[in-house]
């Protein structure tokens, strides 16, 4: 049925839960693993090379690779504890277009496992959550999973 799943990992709980989730999922139906981390550069950004001289930026984008690598480590990591496939994928971009149709066009996607809250709280007060975005936007399928009432 699914052959190829998404599972967008920010290195929240929820992500993870619903890596968790993609994992059995992947089991049953003998799919292949998509983890995603997507560094954020429309806020990188404000701290454009041009306005501070190129150090900040690279110093911050040399972070948030850093922190990238190791989400999609641990996400890998759980994958091959239960003998999935997995693919890490390292992406530049703005999250809600990458996660909703680029990766999965470009992969041939046939389902998303998203959590239903991230790590970014600021960003979804002004301009709406991501699994919001990719639930409306997205031409496959969306699992979209919750925390439970006793993890919040």
């Amino acid at each position: 049925m699914y052959q190829n799943i998404l599972v967008p990992l920010d290195g929240s709980d929820n992500a993870y839960m619903a890596l968790e989730h993609a994992v059995q999922l992947a089991q049953t139906f003998k799919s292949k693993l998509y983890l995603v981390n997507v560094i954020d550069i429309t806020r990188l950004n404000a701290y454009s090379p041009a306005a501070y001289g190129g150090t900040l930026y690279t110093n911050l984008l040399q972070v948030a690779k850093d922190n990238s690598r190791d989400i999609l480590r641990r996400g890998q990591r759980m994958a091959a504890e239960a003998d999935v496939e997995s693919l890490p994928i390292q992406v530049n971009s703005s999250p809600k277009a990458s996660i909703a149709t680029e990766i999965p066009k470009k992969y041939e996607i046939d389902l998303i496992v998203i959590g239903k809250s991230g790590t970014n709280a600021v960003s979804r007060i002004f301009l709406g959550s991501t699994t919001s975005y990719v639930v409306q936007k997205a031409a496959v399928n969306v699992t979209v999973i919750n925390m439970p009432d006793d993890a919040t």
